[in-house]
């Protein structure tokens, strides 16, 4: 199965190989973090998207690429309790063969002022731009997260499930998919219930790495 994701919610049908059903990923998370991902490979980046009256920073964690690994998330308050995705949309079954790109993401935001409330929710809004030829198309994703403490974060994912693929065809499957498989996305944060996003960020997932292409906050013009 071919997975998409930023942080969005139960996987979503995608047509990916033939032979594997596709599904495209966005997993809604506070304080999930990825398990086991740490190592060498591991980079970070940050990013700021402020405004004229927040202060807002965009971590991501990107994380080496799985091969064959059990794709599995830990709640940092509770670490012994496993959130899991499935194709299906099964919350109760992990993905036990993971081949795919994994990232976490991680908004800050912080009044500039003393006497200006707390940022209370933060929306995004995620639209395709592009995609390889062989996935379904999926229509824009919205969704909208109270934010905790002024932080909110999320999980993207793009892989697929190879449990159903022979061992012996693994590896060319493998290879055929990520010369192939990839996906653009534009997408557009918004704080409060505004109607004009403070920063826009285009992402690409590949079957190696998830991207990011550009992140742009609001022109200063409009930031008064």
């Amino acid at each position: 199965m071919i997975l998409a994701a930023l942080v969005w919610a139960p996987l979503l049908a995608a047509a990916g190989l033939a032979r594997i059903p596709g599904v495209s990923v966005r997993m809604v998370l506070l304080v999930w973090l990825a398990l086991g991902r740490c190592g060498a490979e591991e980079r970070e980046a940050v990013y700021r998207l402020d405004t004229a009256d927040y202060r807002i920073e965009m971590g991501v964690r990107f994380f080496p690429p799985y091969v064959g690994g059990r794709l599995v998330f830990h709640n940092s308050l509770n670490p012994g309790k496993e959130l899991c995705y499935s194709g299906s949309g099964d919350s109760s079954a992990c993905i036990e063969r993971f081949v795919g790109a994994v990232a976490a993401v991680t908004y800050r935001v912080q009044p500039r002022r003393k006497n200006l409330p707390a940022a209370a929710t933060f929306r995004e809004v995620v639209k395709v731009v592009s995609q390889s030829d062989g996935l379904d198309d999926r229509p824009p994703y919205i969704r909208e997260q109270p934010l905790v403490q002024g932080v909110g974060s999320d999980i993207q994912a793009f892989g697929y499930d190879e449990s159903a693929v022979a061992e012996r065809e693994r590896a060319a499957v493998r290879a055929e998919s990520r010369a192939r498989m990839w996906r653009v996305y534009r997408q557009e944060l918004f704080l409060n219930g505004d109607s004009e996003p403070f920063g826009v960020v285009e992402w690409k997932h590949t079957l190696n790495r998830i991207e990011v292409v550009r992140a742009a906050g609001r022109p200063a013009a409009d930031r008064q």
